[in-house]
């Protein structure tokens, strides 16, 4: 092998090392803060208030009948998981400052950030 090609094999090496570790080092989506909305029903307001660190969620649930409380969950793209006492797990997409998924038992619900 060539010196210069061992030099772009070197080169392109390094390039993808370097783009690797830039692309590891992107923040990720943030949901911190307080989240109002209402289900598609509309019986109750609905107010979850999460915190988050790296890509863990805690917070409570309010509004929402049987899936209220204290939940924890995970935030991955733009996707939250989130966990109950009772287990239940309301999956929501994040679009901007607004989230809409569905509560146990099948209830659409959105959400919009109104505090961080």
């Amino acid at each position: 092998m060539t010196r210069s090609k061992l030099r772009i094999l070197v080169f392109i090496g390094l390039s993808v090392v370097v783009l690797a570790a830039y692309a590891g080092a992107q923040p990720g989506l943030d949901v911190t803060g307080t989240w109002t909305g209402s289900t598609s029903s509309g019986a109750n307001p609905i107010t979850l208030v999460l915190q988050q660190a790296d890509n863990k969620l805690t917070g409570t649930l309010s509004g929402a009948g049987d899936n209220d409380g204290n939940v924890t969950g995970t935030v991955q793209e733009n996707t939250v998981r989130l966990r109950n006492a009772k287990g239940n797990i309301p999956v929501l997409t994040v679009r901007g400052e607004q989230m809409t998924g569905t509560l146990s038992g099948g209830t659409a619900v959105t959400l919009s950030r109104t505090a961080k």
